[in-house]
């Protein structure tokens, strides 16, 4: 694994990371999941489609999460229009046309103002010097969003570090990923652990899930504090990986 981590920081007006086992309404989960992440670079560096799964796997990436403003949340109802095999297309579509194929009017959930940290080391070190120079240059080959296209993202470069490898008692502030954790129970703290979908690989011409993780986060951003984890040091933040 590469010692260096790149750590940069993404916002927005409102983000939907839809989790997969529900439909109306559809939910979202408090963080970007892993999946989500690898996506979010990809974009920056301008990827194909499909083709960066094994950049972010199990044995070649280290992905960590913080939580950097409290979790809203806001339910509306949206009006869905089919754009697919129907007189409705938006393609070549004129202004002031009206769409006349069917709608649905589905209800979402939305996370507003949200605003994470994200620390990212890959092997491909090539890949990681591309990021570097994306992120310090404010460059990003696609535009960025927080789950759906409509919400847009923007971030701020916060630098590459080095990572220093620890173990023990600490004050944790990335999200927790893993099932048998050691928190320490603070009566304050609004604790949630959600399972994620964390990992993908290429499948012909298209994709398939290739694993989950629980992710564990106090939703109004704090640390958490653990008993005995392994855990590293990312620019004077501690964090630990998935």
């Amino acid at each position: 694994m590469t010692d260096d981590c790149i750590v940069f920081d993404v916002a927005g007006e409102h983000a939907h990371f839809r989790k997969p086992h529900t439909t109306s309404p559809a939910m979202t989960f408090g963080l970007p999941p892993r999946t989500t992440v690898a996506g979010m670079v990809a974009a920056i560096l301008g990827l194909p489609r499909d083709s960066y799964y094994d950049s972010f796997g199990r044995e070649s990436s280290r992905i960590a999460i913080s939580l950097e403003s409290p979790i809203r949340r806001l339910s509306m109802a949206v009006n869905i229009l089919n754009t697919e095999g129907s007189d409705g297309k938006t393609k070549g579509a004129t202004p002031g046309k009206f769409f006349r194929s069917h709608r649905q009017q589905n209800v979402f959930e939305y996370l507003c103002d949200p605003a994470y940290r994200l620390y990212v080391s890959l092997d491909n070190e090539g890949l990681m010097d591309r990021l570097e120079s994306k992120l310090s240059a404010g460059k990003s080959a696609y535009a960025l969003s927080l789950g759906l296209s409509e919400h847009l993202a923007w971030y701020d470069y916060v630098g590459r570090f080095e990572i220093e490898s620890r173990e023990g008692k600490a004050s944790v502030r990335s999200a927790l990923p893993g099932e048998s954790l050691t928190i320490i129970p603070d009566s304050g703290a609004e604790y949630v652990s959600e399972r994620m979908p964390a990992f993908m690989r290429s499948d012909g011409d298209g994709r398939i899930a290739d694993g989950s993780q629980n992710v564990t986060y106090d939703r109004s951003g704090e640390p958490i504090a653990v008993r005995d984890e392994p855990y590293s040091i990312v620019g004077g933040d501690t964090v630990v990986f998935s």
